[in-house]
């Protein structure tokens, strides 16, 4: 039996040397385009507006607003409406950010000394999916090697550990390339319309994940321990966003209002949006109809008494 428990040892300890070494050789030969990012799908590639906006904001500054969310949130929420008022703003939306992933952001980036007021954007889509592919973007582009760790076991997936393996042994310590459409502050800006008639809303219900379910209410908890005014907020969508699906979603954030008192702005089928022009796909805001609606949101909070123009 102990020399099993020895062979297997020897055995463990061969494998995990073998697999730190192929990741870290992988992950950084050849320059500029390494191997390992061919060997699965999974694997991001450091760079773009991610990148940028998680070097760029400073967690020792305060923030009267900060927004943070899915792409919905980055490209959705202008960050530059709140400085137009006279209030520092920064947006750390990122693509696909599951409530899993945020709950990992603001427990190591946030809390009330530099978050005046945390804007949660969420809808349908990021409430149902595994994570994956949030994980694969932040466990590259974000600098915490805890909020890495986090998510990636929270994901309860090894791809996750996969992700934590190249971002800690490869150490790329400059981005692969840069998005042109960031605009600073966390937002990015794009100019297109879709210029088409949505479909009809869809009539099948969702389903939401449990798990998000519970990091949603997770990350919650942990505002009001950290005393951070939080607000749970769904943009403008398109006609094809709305419907039955989105109402499972108003439901349960209904009761989640009613359970913690955090208020749920709801403007997805706001009167007078126009569906063709304040889009750039189906599913996010252009610049203008980013403009439009954080106006629109910011005009709120003011009137409910969350935030105060300078």
């Amino acid at each position: 039996m102990l020399n099993f428990l020895k062979r297997s040892a020897v055995f463990l300890c061969s494998a995990l040397v073998l697999y730190a070494g192929a990741v870290a050789f992988l992950g950084r030969f050849p320059k500029g385009k390494p191997l390992i990012y061919r060997t699965a799908d999974y694997y991001n590639w450091p760079g773009g507006d991610s990148w940028v906006r998680y070097r760029e904001f400073n967690p020792n500054q305060h923030y009267d607003v900060v927004i943070i969310g899915s792409s919905h949130a980055y490209r959705g929420y202008n960050p530059f409406v709140f400085t137009g008022r006279g209030l520092a703003a920064f947006n750390l939306g990122s693509s696909a950010q599951a409530p899993l992933n945020t709950y990992w952001l603001v427990k190591e980036f946030l809390d009330s000394a530099n978050t005046g007021l945390l804007i949660f954007d969420t809808y349908e889509g990021v409430m149902q999916g595994t994570a994956l592919e949030s994980t694969a973007d932040l466990t590259q582009n974000q600098p915490s090697d805890a909020a890495a760790a986090g998510m990636a076991w929270s994901l309860h997936d090894l791809r996750g550990m996969n992700m934590v393996a190249l971002r800690l042994l490869a150490q790329n310590s400059t981005p692969f390339y840069t998005d042109t459409a960031y605009a600073g502050l966390g937002f990015v800006s794009n100019p297109d319309s879709v210029k088409t008639d949505a479909p009809a809303p869809p009539q099948k219900p969702v389903l939401l994940a449990p798990c998000m379910q519970d990091f949603l209410e997770q990350t919650l908890a942990l505002c009001r321990e950290r005393g951070i005014p939080v607000v749970i907020s769904s943009h403008y969508a398109r006609r094809d966003r709305r419907g039955s699906a989105h109402e499972t979603l108003v439901r349960y954030l209904a009761h989640i209002s009613r359970s913690t008192g955090v208020s749920y702005l709801d403007f997805t089928d706001a009167p007078g949006i126009d569906d063709r022009n304040w889009f750039e796909d189906n599913s996010h805001l252009n610049t203008t109809g980013a403009r439009i609606f954080t106006e629109q949101l910011a005009d709120t909070l003011e009137a409910l008494g969350y935030l105060k123009r300078r």
